[in-house]
C-alpha cells in the first residue's frame, strides 16, 4: 500500500445559510450594507485529515453530524465555505439513491450520460455496457424511463455503474443497505475486490460492525459544528463511539424514568430462564439457486443443495439449535480424486462466520469418482442460533489435498438463510440449549 495520500482535507469548513421563510431569502437577495435575513449553521468546522492510496476509511458519526455533508464535499458536488480539497484521481460516488440520474431517460441512457461525467469516452461506455447490465440485473427495464424503478432497482443500476469505470476513490454512503440479499453480497464482493487491488474507499455507516469489518481507520464526527473529530483505527474509534453513544442513551434513560431502588423487596430472589429451543429462532431456507454466480473448472457441478431434518424431509423452516443435515448433490464431469466439498455461511458482510469441510476427513480414504456420477455429500449439525438478518451459503467442490486443490465449481449464496427472529440483539450468533440464573442476596443489617 502506497503511503502517497490520494484525498487531502485541510481546515475544512462548510456553512448553511437557514431562513425562516421564503420571504427572507428574497429579502437577502437585495440586502444593503451586509445586513442578514438568515442564521448560519456550520454542518463541518476545522477538518483535517488525509487518506491515502489504497485505504479504506470508515465515517461514523450520529445523524445530523455532517457525513453527508463531507462527501458531496470531496465528490466536488458541494464547496467548501473555507479550507481546501485535494482529490488525486477518479472519484465514483454511490451517495444517494438515482443521484444524477435523469428520471425521464432510460437505465442505458443515464449510463451512457453518467458514464461520460465519468469521464468515459462513448466506445468504452459501449464496449462495457453489456458488463455494467449484467452487474445491474435489471432484465428489460433497462430500457425503461428511471422514474419507474423501484429503490433496489435504482441501486443496481447506480452500482453497477461505479463498478464499471476504473475509479481511483470509491465513496459509498448506506444506499447498500437497499436491495435483496444477493445483490448486496455482490456488492461486497466488489468491494472487496476493488480493496485487494489497490483501491481507495470511504464508506459511510452507522452499522459499526460494518466499519470495523471493512475499514481500517475511522473518522468519528463527533461534534463536527464544533471541530470535534477522533481519526484513528477502525476498532479504536468505533469502541470510543459505541460508548458514547450508550452513555448519552444511558442519561436520557435516567432522567426520564429514574429507578426507585425503595420499591424493591427486602427478600433473596431467584430467577431463572430456559431457553425455548422452539420458539426463539426461526430460520427461512431459500430453494437452492440455480442461476447463482459461480466460477470454476468445471471438472463437476452441483445440481441441488438443501436443509433436511434427521429423517430425510427438506426443510424450508428450521430452528436454531435443530439437528439438521445439508445435504449437496454434485455432477461429475470428468475423472475426479481427492475430492473435497465444503461449506461457509456468510454474514450480510460478506463475512465468513462459519466454514467447515470435508478435506480432511476424506484425506484417509481418498475416493475417485467417474465421469456421470451424482455424488451426495451431508453435513449434519446443531444449527446455530442467528442475530435476526440475512445470512447466504457458499458451496464449493475441489480436487486435490489440501492447498494444493483445483476449485472445480464455488457457488456465491446458493441458499439463503432468514433469522425471522430471535433474543440476540448483537453478535452473529447464540449459544443453544441456553440456561440462564439469577440470584439477588438484600443487604441485611447483621452484615454491615
Amino acid at each position: 500500500m502506497s503511503s502517497e495520500p490520494i484525498i487531502e482535507v485541510q481546515g475544512l469548513a462548510k456553512a448553511y445559510q437557514i431562513y425562516n421563510s421564503p420571504r427572507d431569502r428574497l429579502r437577502q437577495l437585495v440586502a444593503l450594507g451586509g445586513r442578514k435575513h438568515y442564521r448560519e449553521y456550520l454542518a463541518l468546522n476545522g477538518l483535517s485529515f488525509a487518506v491515502t492510496r489504497g485505504e479504506t476509511l470508515g465515517v461514523i458519526g450520529r445523524n445530523g453530524a455532517g457525513k453527508s455533508t463531507l462527501l458531496q464535499l470531496i465528490c466536488g458536488t458541494l464547496s467548501p465555505t473555507a479550507g481546501s480539497i485535494a482529490v488525486r484521481g477518479r472519484v465514483a460516488a454511490l451517495l444517494e439513491l438515482g443521484a444524477g440520474f435523469n428520471p425521464e431517460f432510460t437505465g442505458r441512457e443515464n449510463i451512457a450520460v453518467a458514464g461520460a461525467l465519468y469521464g468515459l469516452s462513448r466506445q468504452q461506455v459501449e464496449e462495457r455496457m453489456e458488463r455494467i447490465l449484467s452487474f445491474a440485473e435489471i432484465g428489460a427495464f433497462v430500457d425503461q424511463p428511471v422514474k419507474t424503478y423501484s429503490s433496489g432497482m435504482f441501486v443496481r443500476l447506480a452500482f453497477a455503474l461505479i463498478a464499471h469505470v476504473d475509479a481511483d476513490v470509491l465513496v459509498v454512503d448506506e444506499a447498500l443497505a437497499v436491495g435483496d440479499v444477493y445483490f448486496q453480497q455482490k456488492c461486497m464482493r466488489f468491494l472487496r475486490r476493488f480493496q485487494e487491488g489497490g483501491g481507495t474507499m470511504l464508506f459511510v455507516s452507522h452499522d459499526t460492525a460494518a466499519v470495523m469489518n471493512l475499514c481500517r481507520t475511522a473518522l468519528w464526527l463527533r461534534q463536527p459544528s464544533a471541530g470535534d473529530y477522533v481519526l484513528g483505527p477502525a476498532e479504536t474509534v468505533c469502541k470510543a463511539y459505541l460508548q458514547d453513544f450508550y452513555a448519552r442513551q444511558e442519561e436520557s434513560l435516567r432522567s426520564s424514568s429514574p429507578l426507585d431502588a425503595a420499591a424493591a423487596p427486602a427478600k433473596d430472589d431467584v430467577i431463572e430462564w430456559l431457553a425455548d429451543p422452539f420458539a426463539e429462532n426461526m430460520v427461512e431456507v431459500s430453494p437452492y439457486n440455480h442461476a447463482a454466480e459461480s466460477f470454476g473448472q468445471g471438472g463437476g457441478r452441483f445440481v441441488s443443495a438443501g436443509f433436511h431434518d434427521p429423517e430425510g424431509r427438506l426443510l424450508t423452516t428450521l430452528r436454531g439449535g435443530d439437528q439438521v443435515v445439508l445435504r449437496l448433490q454434485a455432477r461429475m464431469e470428468q475423472p475426479i480424486a481427492d475430492p473435497a466439498f465444503g461449506i461457509t455461511i456468510k454474514d450480510r458482510l460478506g463475512q465468513f462466520i462459519f466454514s467447515e469441510s470435508t478435506d480432511s476427513a476424506f484425506r484417509s480414504s481418498r475416493p475417485v469418482f467417474a465421469p456421470g456420477d451424482v455424488v451426495t455429500v451431508e453435513f449434519s449439525f446443531r444449527m446455530p442460533i442467528l442475530l435476526q438478518g440475512h445470512y447466504t451459503l457458499d458451496i464449493a467442490f475441489a480436487e486435490g489435498l489440501g492447498h494444493e486443490h483445483t476449485q472445480h465449481h464455488w457457488v456465491h449464496d446458493a441458499l439463503v438463510l432468514t433469522s425471522l427472529r430471535g433474543r440476540l440483539v448483537q453478535g452473529i450468533c447464540g449459544l443453544p440449549d441456553l440456561a440462564v440464573r439469577l440470584s439477588r442476596h438484600p443487604a441485611r443489617e447483621e452484615a454491615l
